[in-house]
């Protein structure tokens, strides 16, 4: 048990790290891959803290995801998700615009340039 403590805690530091990395560099499966793997590795740290049996004999059913999500809702991440890869999406294409179709939308180079150096995560 000692031995897998370390490892999930260096587990769920790693999946933070390269979620911000995924998220910053817009990076969307490694974002994806971490997003899912946290509560992973957060349910087995607190199933080997927890339990005093053997932690590969610990069943995943002892402990649900459910209250370590509180609030947050699964549709409402899957909303969010939408939403963010739509924001970037969009400006990408806002900046690959040609100086008439910006005219057409009244929108200024310097704006365009703006609104596609936003985070996907910024409205």
């Amino acid at each position: 048990m000692s031995a897998m403590v370390p490892l999930r805690a260096a587990a769920i530091c790693s999946n933070l790290l390269f979620g911000t990395y995924g998220a910053l560099d817009h990076i969307y499966p490694v974002l994806v891959l971490h997003v899912i793997l946290l509560p992973v590795n957060i349910v087995r740290l607190i199933q080997v803290i927890v339990s005093d049996d053997d932690p590969a004999t610990v069943a995943v059913s002892s402990i649900t995801l459910t209250p370590l999500l509180g609030a947050m809702q699964w549709r409402q991440l899957k909303t969010w998700i939408a939403e963010w890869h739509r924001r970037a999406v969009e400006r990408t294409e806002l900046i690959k615009l040609c100086e008439r179709d910006r005219r057409d939308i009244r929108i200024s180079r310097a704006d365009a340039q703006a609104e596609a150096l936003k985070p996907f995560w910024r409205a």
